[in-house]
């Protein structure tokens, strides 16, 4: 073994961290606060080589092929978990979808659990208890899980008659709303038995439901379908429509309530971002204009900025406090020409997902250094299950956000290991001392020719 070679591999892995810093000089989107920073890309393809090898396969499905885009994600309470719904194919080739479950507890994503679907995986949340993981999809059925290992099915519910593009559990955890290109809202209530029971449709749209949302606070149902309108709803029985309002002229894209409940903000095809008082909407309090069509929004856990996916793989960044002084900027962004369909924060603040045909998580809590285990400490062990063939491994990249000229963040990131098994890493231990051994001997060899 060439011993000189991997000191200066490993020198050279742990020093790329830190000449990213020395070179960023961020830009400020708000007072004080530090630009999100891309830690990882994740590859959702479903089709992973094997890791551990199946002995008697039950079944076997067809291989999904691609493209592949990641089209929801949901964080657990925790921000322990990240769960991922796919979607895969085309016409041609034929259309599935997954379920990807990912830990995040470490620091780091593991792929705990692959649940592959007959049809797109368009929205996922997780009960704010974070016992249930609910799914809805394609296939016209809305599918409930354990929302902890091992994930274990436990409902389908079938009331859906068209595809179901959008589930919300409110903040108690007791009712579930799912809706779809059927028009109707599906209302359900949690039972003795911890799962649901179906109770009531609300059938007042004109148009398929694009989105659903509840207020954390009151409970309110906001649903936004795909004509000009979004229709609030009381969320205790009798379930009764409150109010509605439209939006001149355009077509509704997007609902969604920030953490605090003070803003509920809509997102339309005219590239109009217009904020609304979420206890009692009424005119918008601010319209805001977007550089290009609109996928996805999501607001940041202290309400004081919203994000924007675009069309194109770009993401906006809103500073929305105070109202009157709106700063806009764009996260570092993935090598990625294709949409963003899905934004999500991590409930504790530190992380956020933007699905495209990767998931790319940025660290958002203003930490600054990327930390070692991105690069080098740490390895997946943990294997993909799919409801027909048993295990396949995650292929996961590590980002650091590095550049060597004078950019102002790193927007070009460079994938700098690519996490393996076990039988291919080693001991992670020894190559972090071994990094850190080359770094010192780099240092003193300096030293000495000098």
């Amino acid at each position: 073994m060439n011993f000189g070679k991997h000191l200066a591999i490993a020198s050279l892995i742990i020093s790329l961290p830190v000449s990213c810093i020395q070179a960023q000089n961020p830009r400020s989107i708000g007072p004080g606060e530090i630009p999100p920073q891309l830690f990882y890309v994740i590859d959702i393809g479903p089709n992973q080589p094997q890791a551990i090898p199946t002995s008697t396969p039950t079944a076997t499905l067809p291989t999904p092929c691609g493209p592949h885009s990641a089209l929801s994600i949901a964080w657990n309470k925790n921000s322990t978990l990240m769960a991922v719904g796919v979607r895969s194919g085309t016409n041609s080739c034929g259309l599935s979808g997954s379920l990807q479950i990912f830990d995040m507890s470490s620091g780091y994503p593991r792929l705990l659990r692959f649940v592959r679907a007959t049809d797109f995986i368009g929205s996922v949340t997780f009960s704010p208890d974070g016992t249930l993981l609910v799914t809805g999809g394609d296939d016209d059925t809305v599918n409930v899980f354990e929302g902890v290992s091992p994930f274990k099915h436990l409902q389908t519910l079938i009331e859906g008659q068209s595809d179901i593009e959008t589930v919300a559990i409110n903040s108690n955890g007791t009712l579930l709303a799912a809706g779809g290109k059927d028009t109707d809202v599906r209302l359900y209530v949690k039972n003795r038995r911890n799962l649901f029971t179906y109770v009531k449709t609300l059938t007042d749209a004109r148009n398929y439901i694009q989105t659903v949302d509840f207020h954390p606070i009151n409970g309110q149902l906001a649903v936004g379908e795909s004509g000009n309108r979004v229709r609030i709803y009381s969320g205790t029985n009798p379930y009764n429509l409150l109010k509605n309002f439209f939006i001149p002229g355009a077509r509704l894209l997007t609902v969604a309530y920030s953490h605090d409940g003070t803003l509920l903000a809509s997102a339309d095809d005219r590239k109009k971002i217009n904020l609304y008082n979420g206890t009692n909407p009424g005119n918008p309090l601010q319209t805001l204009t977007a550089p290009r069509r609109i996928l996805s929004i999501a607001f940041n856990r202290k309400a004081t900025q919203l994000l924007v996916g675009h069309i194109n793989g770009y993401v906006s960044i809103y500073v929305i406090t105070p109202l009157s002084n709106v700063f806009t900027d764009t996260l570092p962004f993935v090598k990625s020409p294709l949409p963003a369909h899905a934004l999500a924060f991590s409930p504790d603040g530190k992380w956020l997902s933007v699905g495209r045909t990767e998931v790319a998580i940025y660290r958002v809590d203003g930490v600054r250094a990327p930390t070692t285990q991105a690069s080098t400490t740490e390895t997946i062990t943990t294997v993909v299950i799919t409801t027909a063939v048993n295990t396949t491994a995650v292929n996961t990249t590590a980002v650091n956000t590095t550049e060597a000229t004078t950019t102002e963040y790193c927007e070009e990131p460079s994938p700098v290991t690519r996490i393996k098994s076990n039988t291919e890493m080693g001991n992670s231990s020894t190559l972090t001392a071994l990094s850190l051994i080359a770094l010192l001997t780099a240092v003193l060899q300096g030293i000495i020719l000098q």
